[in-house]
């Protein structure tokens, strides 16, 4: 888990708790991805790395996780450098649909849909 310190935001850190309960029901841990886009911050960011890491930015839960990454991309204006480049198959695909229609300026030049 990093290093970042946890946001005031106690909805975004129960969101993450559900995405990251094995034994929430799946359609719970659908909802907290999507509600997700909501809210900020650089833990939060950070959390939804991990997430998308270990579900191998290929799963349901990573491409809903994707797109609320993309919706806070799109609402602040900017996108991680540093982890952009890790994102592949359907959590690229998402991420670049919701910059492409919301924000496209942010779109790294010479990126292309993997």
């Amino acid at each position: 888990m990093s290093m970042t310190p946890a946001p005031d935001d106690s909805v975004a850190v129960q969101l993450m708790a559900i995405l990251n309960d094995p034994e929430a029901p799946e359609a719970d841990q659908y909802d907290a991805a999507m509600d997700l886009e909501f809210h900020g911050g650089a833990w939060l960011e950070q959390a939804i790395f991990e997430v998308l890491r270990r579900e191998d930015f290929s799963s349901v839960r990573a491409q809903l996780c994707a797109e609320s990454l993309a919706g806070i991309w799109a609402r602040e204006d900017r996108i991680d450098e540093a982890f952009f480049p890790e994102l592949r198959g359907p959590a690229i695909r998402e991420v670049l649909g919701i910059l492409g229609a919301r924000a496209p300026h942010l779109i790294p030049e010479g990126t292309r849909d993997h």
